[in-house]
């Protein structure tokens, strides 16, 4: 057993979404001016935030875009009320976290959770939301059979695969159809 540990002011929590628009066979993604990269939204928890609504904020504050969680029908280890199984796919699905990456720079932790999130690629984008004055990028709405190759990160290409997978089978209560490769 690997074991760690990180006091409070080593860690930071961010939560972010693979936002879907299942109508249009699209992926929200953000393309970072300065560097050049393509990513999925994300941010960092605020004080007394629960996971999920800091994955809607943030993805709301960088993409200017009003998103929801998409539930999916994953296997996962959290339990059901009263259920000791916990390799089971949630019946209707679960907006429970898809994925959670580790990043550590400069010494400090960061653990970011990843939530399947569903969209508008069609609604009127909304400016001036709180994007931070450092943060200088785009939204933009991919093609389902093209965001893989665009993204920048393993990890975000791997987790964009297995929401777009999931959603693809019907595990999402819509179909779509792509094909999705990494």
């Amino acid at each position: 057993m690997n074991r760690s540990l990180h006091l409070s002011e080593s860690f930071v929590i961010s939560c972010g979404t693979v936002t879907l628009d299942i109508d249009q066979s699209k992926v929200l993604v953000i393309y970072l001016r300065k560097t050049g990269e393509y990513c999925l939204p994300k941010g960092r928890k605020d004080v007394g935030e629960q996971l999920e609504a800091t994955a809607v904020r943030e993805t709301y504050e960088e993409t200017g875009y009003i998103i929801e969680l998409l539930p999916l029908q994953l296997t996962t280890l959290a339990t059901l009320h009263g259920n000791d199984d916990v390799r089971s796919a949630i019946p209707g699905g679960t907006t429970e976290p898809v994925a959670v990456t580790q990043r550590t720079t400069q010494g400090l932790l960061k653990i970011i959770f990843w939530y399947a999130a569903r969209g508008d690629s069609c609604a009127i984008r909304q400016m001036n939301t709180t994007e931070q004055d450092d943060e200088d990028f785009d939204a933009i709405w991919c093609p389902m059979d093209e965001v893989v190759r665009l993204l920048t990160f393993h990890d975000d290409k791997t987790i964009t695969a297995k929401v777009i997978e999931a959603a693809r089978s019907g595990r999402s209560g819509s179909k779509i159809h792509c094909a999705v490769s990494i």
